[in-house]
């Protein structure tokens, strides 16, 4: 699974060059977990991502693409390139899954080791996990 490889060389990346992932705080792993569903961000130093989001029933959908700060407001803007399953299937048959080709986030970090992230969907919380 591509994205799966590009989720683990992001994060692989950012383990290797410790230097660089200080440049930027938002570089590195970060969790959160709330009701059962779970969604970890991986951002690497060269401002590439992956996101992989897990449902209480088991089922996954990993995004990655590349990322950037807006340097006038506290602004995440993420250019997603890739995604799966891009497609899923039940008892009614097979439908596409589709994806917006952007996402925006304000963001503020609490010390080194909490991400807010807020969309018109809501906040969520996530803890720096490497």
């Amino acid at each position: 699974m591509p994205v799966r490889r590009a989720a683990l060389a992001a994060a692989a990346f950012a383990a290797l060059l410790p230097g660089l992932a200080g440049a930027n705080p938002l570089a590195g792993t970060w969790r959160a977990e709330l009701g059962g569903q779970a969604v970890e961000f991986a951002f690497a130093p060269d401002g590439s991502f992956a996101r992989r989001d897990a449902g209480p029933d088991g089922r996954a959908m990993t995004v990655s693409g590349h990322w950037t700060l807006d340097r006038d407001a506290p602004w995440l803007r993420l250019v997603i390139e890739d995604w799966a399953p891009r497609r899923v299937c039940g008892l009614l048959g097979c439908a596409a899954v589709p994806m917006l080709p952007r996402e925006t986030y304000r963001y503020r970090l609490e010390g080194t080791d909490m991400l807010l992230l807020e969309d018109a969907g809501g906040r969520i919380a996530l803890r720096r996990a490497g």
